[in-house]
């Protein structure tokens, strides 16, 4: 082997080598990328909220189940406010997707709510808005907001007065629900049990036999046809009900409170807890944050022919229940732009005023009532 080959041999591994490298760190590099890309991000990097993002949130009572679901009616609170006071009509997106048509039918609204238990507030987007949404908040429920710190203010207005003869104007809409219940007696402490035969050390509350009787009256039967078709509700002394079922199977929590009514009509038994009876349940803790993004960026119409757009839809829930009371708070937001729809130009009317064919001429003097002279002009050349 001649030194020119060798050092020929040389480079061509040194080459080698090189391209190998490159590609080993473009491809970690992609790795890297592909896993931020598929791990859930924050809203805004500054103010993060700790939240269970695994469960899912959904925007209506009439939405179909997936999996672990909850749904508050705050959001529908939100949307009914933007409907029904600025966009005045129902919202359509093109194409149509149906968790808005679920918005549409405006199922829940404030008349199943008692008026100390909400807030809400809506108004051109600006920071006088967010002052009197936490002033209300603070005096109504002593509460802080933990959805208006996930918006970035930084290019909000003052005041009203901004939007004077803008064709583009912003508006933001709030709500917050806040509820604290008791149980009049504490019911008993399970030690730590099993769910679905899966998961250990689940933390309970009960009402076994031989637990004290003043827990019986805390309990109202819906109906038992068997030890897996059964509801009851829990009931506080501030006379609201926690309504829990097994053996439900339906699209919507609308259908399933209305199999439950309908269930509990039909039931001729006891409708009270007896001594009998046994009643286990889990501790319960959530924190979510959900932004419905399917929502966003997706123009429609107003009654007035403007052009809407929702920037941002986001909701809170929080809730607990365990032995001794249970609590919920839940906040939402819609933040939507409104354009002033540019006027279509008139369609252009081509008019040919060609006498080129048999006419009539008048001629008059403009303040009197009659002509002085008239022709009747079919063949022009009489007259040429």
């Amino acid at each position: 082997m001649t030194k020119k080959t060798f050092y020929l041999i040389c480079i061509f591994l040194w080459l080698l080598i090189i391209c190998i490298a490159i590609w080993i760190l473009k491809d970690n590099n992609n790795q890297i990328i592909q896993e931020q890309e598929n791990t859930p991000q924050e809203i805004t990097q500054d103010n993060i909220w700790d939240s269970d993002w695994n469960l899912h949130v959904m925007t209506s009572i009439d939405d179909e189940i997936v999996a672990d679901s909850m749904r508050c009616g705050t959001f529908q609170l939100v949307r009914n406010d933007m409907v029904n006071e600025i966009v005045k009509q129902d919202v359509v997106f093109n194409p149509q997707i149906q968790i808005v048509e679920n918005l549409n039918k405006q199922t829940f609204s404030n008349e199943y709510l008692s008026p100390n238990s909400y807030y809400s507030k809506f108004g051109l987007l600006t920071l006088d808005l967010k002052s009197e949404i936490e002033d209300g908040i603070k005096t109504k429920f002593n509460e802080t907001s933990d959805i208006l710190n996930q918006l970035d203010w930084s290019d909000v207005p003052q005041s009203d007065d901004y939007y004077d003869w803008k064709d583009e104007k912003r508006y933001g809409f709030y709500a917050m629900l806040k509820k604290i219940f008791n149980f009049e007696n504490a019911f008993d402490e399970l030690d730590k049990w099993t769910f679905d035969d899966k998961y250990d050390d689940i933390e309970y509350f009960w009402i076994k036999w031989g637990s004290d009787s003043k827990l019986y009256s805390q309990v109202y039967v819906y109906y038992y046809n068997s030890k897996d078709d059964f509801a009851v509700a829990l009931k506080s002394k501030e006379w609201e009900d926690i309504i829990l079922a097994r053996g439900v199977e339906w699209d919507s929590f609308l259908d399933i409170y209305n199999d439950i009514v309908a269930k509990w009509d039909e039931y001729q038994k006891k409708h009270y807890f007896t001594k009998d009876d046994l009643l286990k349940v889990p501790n319960l803790k959530v924190k979510t944050l959900q932004e419905f993004k399917e929502l966003e960026n997706k123009d429609f119409y107003a009654a007035d022919g403007d052009i809407c757009n929702i920037e941002k839809a986001l909701q809170t829930i929080e809730f607990e229940l365990n032995k001794s009371w249970w609590y919920i708070k839940s906040e939402a937001w819609i933040g939507m732009i409104k354009t002033t729809s540019v006027a279509m130009p008139e369609e252009i009317e081509h008019r040919y005023f060609y006498f080129d064919k048999p006419f009539v001429m008048l001629w008059k003097e403009a303040d009197k009532d009659l002509p002085y002279f008239a022709a009747q002009i079919s063949d022009i050349t009489l007259f040429q």
